[in-house]
Parts: structure tokens; sequence; C-alpha cells
């Protein structure tokens, strides 16, 4: 706890830090998930799904698992936030959806009311904000529990290239994700999205608890509560619920821990369900999604043009593609790099994990007889089969990693096809990527101590991490500068509009193939 502190720490600032650099609302889907919040804050019960989207300010998202929506409520219901549609004014003109456009950045207008110190919808909005970071907080802490299991699973054997039980190598995994920036923006934002990776870290962890140290009634019980709010959190989270369940079955082959699992699952979220059932015929409400969106689940004719734009917009929005797909961190190396990154560490994982299935089958050859290779076709194909099985119990804990992010991609890669996908709809896996990570790091650099190796991996991540705030966020969202003269160069004008506001002057600017247009309003009254 000594060694995480810090960087729990730097997290909770960088996050607050993100959070007062961007506005209300320019965040994706904080509007609609701020409304289900407000209307159960006032009611205490789901908002009605409208017939269309834009009838309602909260639309799909009504149809959402409720976890974070109602844990915000709580939070929040003692606010007033009667001023909500004044803090709720589309921008019109906003580029958004595109980052490579210019102009304004800003899906909103902001006034001076949503300025610190925080009141009203602002103050509201922010602590549904401070949520998010309480549940990336989590998320870190069990990261670096989740790590020790892969990593650091039994006392140090010499030549072992992980390296055993050092904290060190625990924390790097959660440094990874703690100061990925957009890890950090999403969890500065209204979204169910950061209890939905909390809850499926949990779950994770829970399982590879089980898997090192046995099933127990109690251990079966925390599992099926974990699964359970994860799957009150998001749609995801019913599929990992399930796979959490067949992966019990697969390591404890019995049935009474099972059903205890099952059984406390239900217990958490299978009202959730009924109640979907009964609404919306439905569940998992995924039909009255899909129906709503206009839209369906069937696999679209897709073009490699399709396929590669959406695999861009898939790695930027997972290292940092900030506001509503409309703030770049630039210039685009920089999402090089951090590719660069994952490619190294994937390769050192395939790399080691290579090196301990080599190892393992040798570890058994050796077990058996000397004359092994003049060994019938029949006793060899058992023996290695025997050593493949050895193997598998041996590294079960790296294998149910393994698993569990091959499914949270295989779910994000069936919801890209349908209806196109943003890395943050993957960060429940993230913790496990990062995990994976960094024991390929740990093979490619095992003559570098565990200490240095993350040192050297946190710190630039982290200062990169904090100079997204001056470097692009702020500039993003900075309102125009106050002159008290016309520039000398621009054409000067007096166009009136009614009589609040008029045009003095403007400029016009090539660049490239772009004109900038740069405009001179002066108000006429205070609004």
């Amino acid at each position: 706890m000594r060694r995480i502190a810090p960087l729990l720490a730097a997290f909770v600032l960088l996050g607050l830090a993100y959070s007062a650099a961007v506005p209300l609302f320019e965040t994706p889907d904080e509007l609609q998930h701020y409304a289900v919040v407000q209307y159960i804050a006032r009611y205490w019960w789901f908002p009605p799904l409208g017939q269309q989207p834009g009838e309602h300010l909260w639309d799909q998202e009504t149809l959402q698992a409720p976890l974070y929506h109602w844990l915000s409520a709580a939070a929040t219901f003692w606010i007033d936030t009667s001023d909500f549609s004044q803090q709720a004014i589309l921008q019109p003109k906003a580029n958004i959806g595109d980052a490579t456009l210019p102009g304004k950045k800003n899906a909103f207008l902001h006034g001076p009311a949503q300025a610190f110190p925080y009141h009203g919808t602002t103050l509201a909005v922010h602590i549904a904000r401070w949520l998010s970071l309480l549940f990336g907080v989590g998320t870190l802490l069990l990261t670096c529990y989740v790590s020790r299991f892969v990593l650091a699973p039994q006392p140090s054997v010499r030549g072992d290239p992980i390296g055993a039980s050092d904290t060190w190598l625990s924390l790097l995994p959660a440094a990874i994700i703690a100061f990925i920036p957009q890890f950090i923006f999403m969890h500065s934002a209204v979204s169910n999205d950061t209890a939905m990776t909390f809850t499926s870290t949990a779950s994770l962890a829970t399982l590879l608890w089980i898997a090192r140290d046995g099933m127990t009634t109690r251990r079966a019980a925390l599992l099926g509560l974990a699964i359970g709010l994860m799957s009150l959190s998001k749609l995801m989270g019913t599929v990992l619920a399930v796979l959490a369940i067949v992966l019990v079955v697969i390591l404890t082959r019995r049935l009474k821990p099972t059903a205890v699992v099952a059984g406390v699952w239900l217990a958490v979220a299978g009202w959730w369900y009924l109640r979907n059932q009964i609404v919306y015929g439905d569940p998992v409400a995924l039909t009255a999604f899909l129906t709503f969106m206009s839209g369906n689940f069937a696999i679209p004719a897709t073009s490699f043009k399709f396929v590669w734009d959406q695999f861009r917009l898939l790695r930027f929005s997972t290292w940092g593609l900030f506001g509503h797909i409309s703030v770049l961190m630039q210039p685009e190396w920089i999402y090089f790099v951090y590719d660069a990154f994952a490619v190294i560490g994937a390769a050192g994982f395939v790399l080691g994990a290579g090196r301990e299935l080599s190892k393992g089958l040798r570890r058994r050859n050796d077990e058996r007889s000397d004359d092994f290779s003049r060994s019938t076709n029949k006793a060899t194909q058992a023996a290695l089969f025997e050593a493949l099985k050895t193997n598998v119990v041996e590294n079960r804990a790296l294998l149910i990693v393994l698993v569990w992010l091959a499914t949270v991609l295989a779910v994000g890669a069936r919801w890209f096809l349908a209806a196109g996908i943003q890395g943050r709809l993957v960060f429940p896996g993230l913790p496990a990527g990062a995990v994976l990570l960094a024991y390929g790091l740990r093979t490619l650099f095992n003559r570098v101590s565990p200490r240095t190796l993350t040192l050297a991996v946190s710190l630039p991540m982290a200062a990169f991490a904090a100079a997204v705030v001056p470097a692009y966020l702020i500039p993003a969202y900075a309102p125009p500068p106050l002159v008290d003269r016309v520039a000398a160069d621009a054409t000067q004008t007096e166009i009136r509009f009614g009589d609040e506001i008029a045009l003095r002057g403007y400029t016009i600017a090539r660049e490239r193939d772009l004109l900038r247009f740069t405009f001179y309003w002066e108000a006429l009254k205070t609004p």
C-alpha cells in the first residue's frame, strides 16, 4: 500500500484536473447519463423511454444497467438542479464527431455559472464525475491485486523472468492504465463505463483468488456478488458473468459452489432482468435499444476502408481522443508511440508465454523415462497431453486473464460491427491487458530491476498525461479572447443584430486548403 499510494494520489490529482478543465457535458454521452441521474434523484425510478431519439435528454441511456446512475443519484439528490436546462444549451456550430475538422470543439454553451465554486447542476455533475474517479481508484487497486496472481504467483525461482513477489512489478500494470490519458478522461466524466471497468476487475480478481486458493462458500458468494454488480453496470457485464460461471465450473467441477455463485448473482441482478422482460420483452433490453436507435445486430457489409477507419478510431479513443470525438492529441505520431509500446509488450507476452509452455513440456518430459523419444506414438501423444494439462494448471491464472481479455475484445468487436466502437467500450478488459503487457515487458527486460522498469514506464506516461491538460483540454474549450479594439488589418464593419450584438470587423486567412475567419463581436447588452 505504501508504494501504490503515490500512484493513486497522482491519478486522483490528474482526474480532478481533467474534470476541472473539461466543461459540463463535453464527454461522450455525459448529458444523457446525467439526465438519467437527475431523473432518478428526483423520482427514484427509471426515466421512460421515448418514441424516438431527442424526445428526452436521456435518450437510450435509460436502457442502461442502473448501478452507476443510482449511486450518482444517491450522492446528488440533495442538490437543487432546477438550472439543468440552462446548463445544457447546445452550441449549434460545433465541429464534433471528426477531430480532424477545425473550428469549435464545445458541443454546449458554457457560462460563468459553471465556474468554481460549483453549485446547482454544475456541482451535481462534478460529484458524479468524482464518483467515476473513485471507481478508477478501485480499479487501480484491484489491478495490483490481479497482477500478483499472474506476475508473482509464488516465491522467486532463479532464472524466472517474471521475478516472483516483487511489489514494484505488481504495481506496473496499474501504472500503465493509470496514466493513459483516455482512462483518466473517462474517469473524470459522468459515465457508467467506470462502474463496468471496476466491477469487471473485481470479478476477475475474485476468480483468480478462487483459482489459486480454492473454492469456499464464502468465496462463491463474493464472486456472485461481484458478477451481480457487474451485470448491473452494463450489458457487457452479463456476458462476463456467464463467462465467470463457466470458469467456476471448469475450476471446481462441483455443483454446489456453482449454484451459490449463480444464486447470489440472480439475487443481486435478477430483478433487473425481470423488469426488462416485463417492460421491454427482453431481459437485457438489447432489442429495445436497437429498435430505438433504428439499428440491428446483423453483420453489415464492410470494406477495408471502413474497418481501417473504425480501427483507427479505436486506437485514438483508447489512448486519448477527448470531447465528443473532437479533440486529438497532436501531432499524430503520439499515437504511434503508444501503439509501439503496446506491440512491444504484446510481443514480449507471446515470447514469455511460449517459454513457459516450452519449459513446462520439457520438465514433464524429463520426469518421464529417458527413452521417451523411443516410446510408441500413442504413449507419446498421451505424455504430450499430460504435459499440456499440467502446464495449463500451473499457468491457470495467466490463462484466465487471457480468456477474460479475449472475451471483452470479442464482445467489443461484435458491437463494432453492429454500431461502431470507441476505446472506452473495451476498458473492462484494460486491467487484464495491462497485466499481460507487464508480463511481456518483464520477459523482454528481465535484466532490469522491477523498480527501474516500473519507474521507466510510469514516469514519462504520468508526465505526458499531466501535459494533456494545458496542451489539449484547456485550449479546446477556452473562450474567445477579449479585446478592446479591432485589429488594424481587419475589415471594419458596423453590422448590428437587433439590440444585442454587433459585428465590428473580420479577417480572412488562408491555411492550405482552408479559410480561417476571425470575427470581432461586441455585446450590446448583458444577458
